[in-house]
């Protein structure tokens, strides 16, 4: 199999979906497309940090106390 019969099978699995079928290169430039990329991962780990459940919340908390702890404590040496 070819990747143009792959391409023809994606492109009749998108029509019974009732899906369109892309047939122009689209709008958006490579460097749009890379900006809108990195400010969506740029979102992740804040997207994450809210998916934990409360307990995980709170344990990171606790640690980023204890580690502002230890920093104040090898602070005042």
């Amino acid at each position: 199999m070819y990747m143009r019969d792959w391409i023809a099978k994606l492109d009749d699995l998108l029509k019974v979906s009732d899906r369109d079928v892309l047939t122009h290169a689209g709008k958006v430039s490579h460097d749009e497309a890379m900006q809108k990329a990195h400010a969506e991962y740029a979102k992740y780990p804040k997207q994450l940090l809210e998916a934990l459940s409360l307990v995980e919340r709170h344990f990171i908390e606790a640690i980023k106390e204890v580690k502002n702890i230890e920093k104040k404590k090898h602070g005042h040496r």
